[in-house]
Protein backbone atom coordinates (compact mmCIF):
# COMPACT_ATOMS: atom_id res chain seq x y z
CA UNK A 1 0.00 0.00 0.00
CA UNK A 2 1.41 3.37 -1.05
CA UNK A 3 0.64 6.66 0.66
CA UNK A 4 1.22 8.65 -2.50
CA UNK A 5 -0.86 11.78 -2.89
CA UNK A 6 -0.58 15.18 -4.57
CA UNK A 7 -0.53 18.67 -3.08
CA UNK A 8 -1.49 22.13 -4.26
CA UNK A 9 -0.50 25.42 -2.64
CA UNK A 10 -3.07 27.66 -1.01
CA UNK A 11 -2.28 30.58 -3.36
CA UNK A 12 -3.02 28.42 -6.41
CA UNK A 13 -6.45 27.28 -5.23
CA UNK A 14 -7.42 30.59 -3.57
CA UNK A 15 -8.77 32.13 -6.83
CA UNK A 16 -11.50 29.48 -6.84
CA UNK A 17 -12.50 30.20 -3.25
CA UNK A 18 -12.33 33.97 -3.79
CA UNK A 19 -14.50 33.68 -6.89
CA UNK A 20 -17.05 31.45 -5.17
CA UNK A 21 -17.32 33.87 -2.25
CA UNK A 22 -17.67 36.89 -4.54
CA UNK A 23 -20.25 35.26 -6.84
CA UNK A 24 -22.23 33.10 -4.42
CA UNK A 25 -21.41 34.44 -0.96
CA UNK A 26 -20.10 30.99 0.04
CA UNK A 27 -17.11 31.48 2.38
CA UNK A 28 -14.27 29.22 3.47
CA UNK A 29 -16.06 28.92 6.83
CA UNK A 30 -19.09 27.49 5.01
CA UNK A 31 -16.77 24.88 3.50
CA UNK A 32 -15.20 24.07 6.88
CA UNK A 33 -11.76 25.35 5.84
CA UNK A 34 -9.73 26.80 8.74
CA UNK A 35 -8.63 30.40 8.10
CA UNK A 36 -5.00 29.53 8.79
CA UNK A 37 -4.98 27.13 5.82
CA UNK A 38 -5.53 30.06 3.48
CA UNK A 39 -3.70 32.69 5.53
CA UNK A 40 -0.30 31.21 4.66
CA UNK A 41 -0.33 31.45 0.88
CA UNK A 42 2.25 28.65 0.55
CA UNK A 43 0.35 26.04 2.60
CA UNK A 44 0.45 22.60 1.00
CA UNK A 45 -3.08 21.20 0.70
CA UNK A 46 -3.75 17.55 -0.24
CA UNK A 47 -5.57 17.47 -3.58
CA UNK A 48 -8.09 15.04 -2.12
CA UNK A 49 -9.20 17.92 0.13
CA UNK A 50 -9.60 20.22 -2.87
CA UNK A 51 -11.76 17.61 -4.61
CA UNK A 52 -14.02 17.52 -1.54
CA UNK A 53 -14.26 21.31 -1.59
CA UNK A 54 -15.35 21.22 -5.23
CA UNK A 55 -18.10 18.74 -4.34
CA UNK A 56 -19.19 20.89 -1.39
CA UNK A 57 -19.33 24.04 -3.53
CA UNK A 58 -21.50 22.26 -6.09
CA UNK A 59 -23.79 20.96 -3.35
CA UNK A 60 -24.12 24.32 -1.53
CA UNK A 61 -24.60 26.44 -4.67
CA UNK A 62 -26.74 23.84 -6.42
CA UNK A 63 -24.83 24.59 -9.63
CA UNK A 64 -22.56 22.22 -11.53
CA UNK A 65 -21.19 25.12 -13.57
CA UNK A 66 -19.83 27.23 -10.71
CA UNK A 67 -16.33 27.16 -12.23
CA UNK A 68 -17.77 28.64 -15.43
CA UNK A 69 -19.45 31.44 -13.46
CA UNK A 70 -16.18 32.44 -11.73
CA UNK A 71 -13.85 32.04 -14.72
CA UNK A 72 -12.72 35.69 -14.57
CA UNK A 73 -11.15 35.06 -11.13
CA UNK A 74 -9.04 32.13 -12.36
CA UNK A 75 -5.69 33.77 -13.06
CA UNK A 76 -2.04 33.35 -12.10
CA UNK A 77 -1.86 36.92 -10.75
CA UNK A 78 -1.99 35.88 -7.09
CA UNK A 79 0.85 33.37 -7.04
CA UNK A 80 3.67 34.21 -4.65
CA UNK A 81 6.23 34.94 -7.35
CA UNK A 82 8.27 38.18 -7.15
CA UNK A 83 7.28 40.49 -9.99
CA UNK A 84 4.70 37.93 -11.21
CA UNK A 85 7.41 36.00 -13.03
CA UNK A 86 4.94 33.83 -14.96
CA UNK A 87 3.21 36.73 -16.70
CA UNK A 88 6.04 39.27 -16.98
CA UNK A 89 7.76 37.60 -19.96
CA UNK A 90 8.13 39.57 -23.20
CA UNK A 91 5.88 37.17 -25.15
CA UNK A 92 3.48 34.25 -24.75
CA UNK A 93 6.10 31.71 -25.87
CA UNK A 94 8.36 32.52 -22.92
CA UNK A 95 5.46 32.76 -20.49
CA UNK A 96 4.24 29.38 -21.79
CA UNK A 97 7.60 27.79 -20.92
CA UNK A 98 7.77 29.48 -17.52
CA UNK A 99 4.34 28.19 -16.53
CA UNK A 100 5.04 24.65 -17.73
CA UNK A 101 8.31 24.44 -15.79
CA UNK A 102 7.54 26.62 -12.78
CA UNK A 103 4.04 25.53 -11.82
CA UNK A 104 5.49 22.35 -10.28
CA UNK A 105 6.41 24.53 -7.28
CA UNK A 106 2.68 25.12 -6.74
CA UNK A 107 1.11 21.76 -7.64
CA UNK A 108 2.57 18.27 -7.46
CA UNK A 109 1.35 15.12 -9.19
CA UNK A 110 0.24 17.13 -12.24
CA UNK A 111 2.00 17.90 -15.51
CA UNK A 112 1.78 20.94 -17.77
CA UNK A 113 3.36 20.49 -21.18
CA UNK A 114 3.07 21.13 -24.94
CA UNK A 115 2.20 18.81 -27.81
CA UNK A 116 2.69 20.07 -31.36
CA UNK A 117 0.71 18.84 -34.34
CA UNK A 118 1.62 20.75 -37.49
CA UNK A 119 0.76 24.39 -36.91
CA UNK A 120 -1.33 23.56 -33.84
CA UNK A 121 0.12 23.66 -30.34
CA UNK A 122 -1.79 21.82 -27.63
CA UNK A 123 -1.29 23.19 -24.12
CA UNK A 124 -1.88 20.12 -21.96
CA UNK A 125 -2.65 19.53 -18.30
CA UNK A 126 -2.84 16.06 -16.77
CA UNK A 127 -3.82 15.31 -13.16
CA UNK A 128 -4.35 11.67 -12.17
CA UNK A 129 -5.10 12.62 -8.57
CA UNK A 130 -8.61 13.91 -9.21
CA UNK A 131 -11.49 11.51 -9.88
CA UNK A 132 -15.18 11.61 -10.79
CA UNK A 133 -17.14 14.86 -11.00
CA UNK A 134 -14.36 16.97 -9.42
CA UNK A 135 -12.36 16.08 -12.55
CA UNK A 136 -14.63 18.40 -14.58
CA UNK A 137 -14.22 21.23 -12.08
CA UNK A 138 -10.45 20.87 -11.97
CA UNK A 139 -10.17 20.67 -15.74
CA UNK A 140 -12.20 23.86 -16.10
CA UNK A 141 -10.14 25.55 -13.37
CA UNK A 142 -6.90 24.99 -15.22
CA UNK A 143 -8.33 25.58 -18.71
CA UNK A 144 -9.66 29.00 -17.71
CA UNK A 145 -6.43 29.84 -15.84
CA UNK A 146 -4.29 29.04 -18.89
CA UNK A 147 -6.74 30.76 -21.24
CA UNK A 148 -6.58 33.92 -19.12
CA UNK A 149 -2.77 33.73 -19.26
CA UNK A 150 -2.96 33.52 -23.07
CA UNK A 151 -5.30 36.52 -23.24
CA UNK A 152 -2.84 38.51 -21.14
CA UNK A 153 -0.68 38.61 -24.28
CA UNK A 154 -3.06 38.32 -27.23
CA UNK A 155 -6.13 40.14 -25.92
CA UNK A 156 -9.61 39.23 -24.70
CA UNK A 157 -10.97 38.71 -28.20
CA UNK A 158 -8.61 35.79 -28.89
CA UNK A 159 -10.25 32.50 -29.94
CA UNK A 160 -8.78 29.07 -29.33
CA UNK A 161 -8.95 26.41 -32.06
CA UNK A 162 -10.36 23.73 -29.77
CA UNK A 163 -10.62 22.78 -26.08
CA UNK A 164 -10.69 19.24 -24.67
CA UNK A 165 -11.74 18.85 -21.04
CA UNK A 166 -11.70 15.98 -18.55
CA UNK A 167 -14.73 14.71 -16.69
CA UNK A 168 -18.45 14.80 -17.50
CA UNK A 169 -19.86 17.71 -19.57
CA UNK A 170 -20.71 21.01 -17.87
CA UNK A 171 -22.76 23.67 -19.70
CA UNK A 172 -21.67 22.80 -23.25
CA UNK A 173 -23.08 25.93 -24.92
CA UNK A 174 -21.75 28.33 -22.30
CA UNK A 175 -18.25 26.85 -22.23
CA UNK A 176 -18.05 27.00 -26.02
CA UNK A 177 -19.09 30.64 -25.92
CA UNK A 178 -16.43 31.50 -23.32
CA UNK A 179 -13.63 29.68 -25.15
CA UNK A 180 -15.12 30.74 -28.51
CA UNK A 181 -14.36 27.34 -30.02
CA UNK A 182 -15.59 23.71 -30.02
CA UNK A 183 -15.33 21.99 -26.61
CA UNK A 184 -15.28 18.22 -26.02
CA UNK A 185 -15.45 16.36 -22.69
CA UNK A 186 -14.32 13.12 -21.00
CA UNK A 187 -10.84 13.55 -22.48
CA UNK A 188 -7.89 11.86 -20.74
CA UNK A 189 -6.31 15.28 -20.16
CA UNK A 190 -7.09 18.98 -20.51
CA UNK A 191 -5.96 20.50 -23.82
CA UNK A 192 -6.10 24.05 -25.18
CA UNK A 193 -5.40 24.15 -28.92
CA UNK A 194 -3.87 27.33 -30.32
CA UNK A 195 -2.01 28.29 -33.46
CA UNK A 196 1.80 28.27 -33.31
CA UNK A 197 1.83 31.88 -34.54
CA UNK A 198 -0.06 32.94 -31.40
CA UNK A 199 3.03 32.35 -29.27
CA UNK A 200 4.71 35.44 -30.67
CA UNK A 201 1.60 37.61 -30.88
CA UNK A 202 0.93 40.53 -28.56
CA UNK A 203 -1.76 43.20 -28.50
CA UNK A 204 -1.15 46.92 -28.43
CA UNK A 205 -2.43 46.88 -24.84
CA UNK A 206 0.41 44.65 -23.63
CA UNK A 207 3.45 46.60 -22.50
CA UNK A 208 6.58 44.69 -21.56
CA UNK A 209 8.56 46.08 -18.64
CA UNK A 210 12.18 44.86 -18.75
CA UNK A 211 12.97 42.52 -15.87
CA UNK A 212 15.98 42.97 -13.59
CA UNK A 213 18.89 40.72 -14.50
CA UNK A 214 19.06 39.42 -10.94
CA UNK A 215 16.43 38.71 -8.31
CA UNK A 216 16.67 38.33 -4.58
CA UNK A 217 14.26 36.49 -2.28
CA UNK A 218 14.68 35.43 1.36
CA UNK A 219 16.09 31.94 1.86
CA UNK A 220 12.97 31.04 3.86
CA UNK A 221 10.84 31.82 0.79
CA UNK A 222 13.16 29.86 -1.52
CA UNK A 223 12.82 26.88 0.82
CA UNK A 224 9.04 27.03 0.42
CA UNK A 225 9.25 26.99 -3.37
CA UNK A 226 11.51 23.93 -3.26
CA UNK A 227 9.39 22.20 -0.62
CA UNK A 228 7.02 20.38 -2.98
CA UNK A 229 6.89 16.62 -2.30
CA UNK A 230 6.52 14.29 -5.25
CA UNK A 231 3.66 11.78 -4.87
CA UNK A 232 6.02 8.80 -4.68
CA UNK A 233 8.22 10.36 -1.96
CA UNK A 234 6.56 8.43 0.88
CA UNK A 235 8.30 10.02 3.90
CA UNK A 236 7.84 13.56 2.53
CA UNK A 237 4.18 12.98 1.63
CA UNK A 238 3.58 11.59 5.10
CA UNK A 239 5.39 14.57 6.65
CA UNK A 240 3.25 17.09 4.75
CA UNK A 241 0.01 15.22 5.44
CA UNK A 242 0.68 15.29 9.19
CA UNK A 243 1.67 18.95 8.91
CA UNK A 244 -1.60 19.75 7.09
CA UNK A 245 -3.73 17.90 9.66
CA UNK A 246 -2.58 20.27 12.43
CA UNK A 247 -4.85 22.98 11.01
CA UNK A 248 -7.76 20.92 12.34
CA UNK A 249 -6.25 20.27 15.78
CA UNK A 250 -3.37 18.28 17.20
CA UNK A 251 -2.55 15.55 14.63
CA UNK A 252 -3.74 12.04 15.45
CA UNK A 253 -3.48 8.66 13.76
CA UNK A 254 -7.19 8.79 12.97
CA UNK A 255 -7.16 12.30 11.46
CA UNK A 256 -4.16 11.58 9.23
CA UNK A 257 -5.52 8.16 8.17
CA UNK A 258 -8.78 9.87 7.19
CA UNK A 259 -6.88 12.33 4.98
CA UNK A 260 -5.28 9.37 3.18
CA UNK A 261 -8.63 7.58 2.99
CA UNK A 262 -7.35 4.50 4.84
CA UNK A 263 -7.88 2.89 8.25
CA UNK A 264 -5.72 3.70 11.27
CA UNK A 265 -4.40 0.12 11.18
CA UNK A 266 -3.26 0.52 7.57
CA UNK A 267 -1.50 3.78 8.42
CA UNK A 268 0.20 2.27 11.45
CA UNK A 269 1.45 -0.66 9.37
CA UNK A 270 2.85 1.71 6.76
CA UNK A 271 4.55 3.78 9.47
CA UNK A 272 6.08 0.62 10.91
CA UNK A 273 7.51 -0.33 7.51
CA UNK A 274 9.02 3.14 7.17
CA UNK A 275 10.53 2.86 10.66
CA UNK A 276 8.36 5.51 12.36
CA UNK A 277 5.93 5.70 15.23
CA UNK A 278 3.16 8.25 14.86
CA UNK A 279 4.00 9.89 18.19
CA UNK A 280 7.62 10.44 17.20
CA UNK A 281 6.80 11.54 13.65
CA UNK A 282 4.11 14.07 14.61
CA UNK A 283 6.24 15.46 17.45
CA UNK A 284 9.23 15.86 15.14
CA UNK A 285 7.13 17.59 12.46
CA UNK A 286 5.47 19.99 14.89
CA UNK A 287 8.83 20.81 16.46
CA UNK A 288 10.29 21.71 13.05
CA UNK A 289 7.26 23.82 12.21
CA UNK A 290 7.58 25.59 15.56
CA UNK A 291 11.13 26.64 14.70
CA UNK A 292 9.95 28.01 11.34
CA UNK A 293 7.35 30.08 13.18
CA UNK A 294 10.02 31.29 15.63
CA UNK A 295 12.12 32.47 12.69
CA UNK A 296 9.06 34.41 11.48
CA UNK A 297 8.88 36.23 14.82
CA UNK A 298 5.95 34.45 16.51
CA UNK A 299 5.82 34.08 20.30
CA UNK A 300 5.42 30.78 22.14
CA UNK A 301 1.70 31.16 22.90
CA UNK A 302 0.85 31.92 19.27
CA UNK A 303 2.96 29.00 18.03
CA UNK A 304 1.22 26.59 20.44
CA UNK A 305 -2.17 27.66 19.05
CA UNK A 306 -1.01 27.41 15.44
CA UNK A 307 0.23 23.86 15.97
CA UNK A 308 -3.00 22.64 17.56
CA UNK A 309 -1.78 22.24 21.16
CA UNK A 310 -4.31 22.76 23.96
CA UNK A 311 -1.97 25.21 25.70
CA UNK A 312 1.59 26.52 25.84
CA UNK A 313 2.55 24.01 28.52
CA UNK A 314 1.69 21.01 26.31
CA UNK A 315 3.65 22.54 23.44
CA UNK A 316 6.65 23.30 25.67
CA UNK A 317 6.75 19.74 27.01
CA UNK A 318 6.70 18.24 23.51
CA UNK A 319 9.29 20.70 22.14
CA UNK A 320 11.66 20.05 25.04
CA UNK A 321 11.48 16.32 24.39
CA UNK A 322 12.94 16.81 20.91
CA UNK A 323 15.25 19.82 21.33
CA UNK A 324 16.34 19.27 24.95
CA UNK A 325 15.51 22.89 25.74
CA UNK A 326 12.27 24.79 26.17
CA UNK A 327 10.77 26.86 23.35
CA UNK A 328 11.63 30.01 25.32
CA UNK A 329 15.28 28.94 25.65
CA UNK A 330 15.47 28.08 21.95
CA UNK A 331 13.86 31.38 20.97
CA UNK A 332 16.34 33.22 23.19
CA UNK A 333 19.21 31.44 21.44
CA UNK A 334 17.84 32.45 18.04
CA UNK A 335 17.58 36.07 19.14
CA UNK A 336 21.13 36.07 20.51
CA UNK A 337 22.52 34.63 17.27
CA UNK A 338 20.67 37.22 15.19
CA UNK A 339 22.36 40.02 17.16
CA UNK A 340 25.91 38.74 16.68
CA UNK A 341 28.01 40.97 14.38
CA UNK A 342 28.81 39.57 10.96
Amino acid sequence: MLLNTAFIRSCYISPVLEGVEAHYGVTSDDLGIPKLVLQDRMTLIPFTEVSKWFEQIERITGETDFMVKIQSYLTLDGLEIPGNWFLSAPDLAMSFRRINHGICSFQSGASYYAQQSGKILKWCYCNDFVKGKPRSHDSLRVAFTLFNAIKNYVGDSYSLRKVRLSGPPVQQKQTEELFDCPVSWNAPQTELWLGIDSLLMSTDDYSYIPEPLTASIPLSQLEKYLNMPQPTDQPKVLYEMVNYSRYYGLPSVDSVAALFGISRQQLQRRLQKLGFTFTYLSGYILCNQAIKYMLEGMNVAEIATRLGYANSHSFSRSFTRFRRQTPTQYLHKLNLNSKKPL
